[in-house]
């Protein structure tokens, strides 16, 4: 588990820029008011998909590898880093400090992120070979867990789950 300190000194060095942020949060209202929430999560999927296309990884022979290729392209664009974890029939990716939710809000970035995460990991382990049957899906965060706001992290796992 990443430490909320480590979180909160990378969103020091690294915010949403100030000239976007209503720009966003506007777009983002308009959009909660035009569409249903799946639509708006199935759109940022796609959108994931695009920019993870846009920036390819090489061929990663480990899960090590992969962690270093994902975190060399976030890191190029500063939309924080992931985290890949080997756990028997899964393999859990935690996203940390993406700009998602600062620049869409409380209400809206959380559940944004995670369908564009879900297409952007999605996207890349397919580059890599990934086997048919398995995706990348979000893990609803624990009822005790701390709002987002204090706690910027999306949970993945890649594996098989029902559609």
């Amino acid at each position: 588990m990443i430490s909320n300190e480590f979180l909160i000194d990378y969103y020091e060095r690294s915010n949403c820029s100030v000239q976007w942020l209503e720009f966003n949060r506007a777009f983002a209202a308009e959009l909660s008011d035009g569409l249903p929430a799946e639509e708006i999560r199935k759109l940022f999927y796609r959108i994931g998909s695009r920019i993870a296309d846009a920036l390819p990884l090489s061929r990663c022979d480990t899960v090590d590898e992969l962690q270093q290729a994902v975190n060399a392209r976030w890191n190029a664009i500063g939309w924080g880093f992931g985290t890949l974890q080997e756990e028997g029939e899964h393999l859990r990716i935690t996203h940390a400090c993406s700009p998602l939710a600062m620049a869409f809000g409380p209400d809206s970035g959380p559940e944004w992120a995670a369908g564009f995460f879900e297409g952007a990991y999605g996207a890349w382990f397919a580059g890599q070979g990934m086997p048919a049957g398995l995706r990348v899906h979000a893990e609803a965060p624990a009822p005790s867990a701390a709002p987002a706001s204090a706690s910027p992290q999306i949970h993945l796992r890649l594996g098989r789950f029902p559609s």
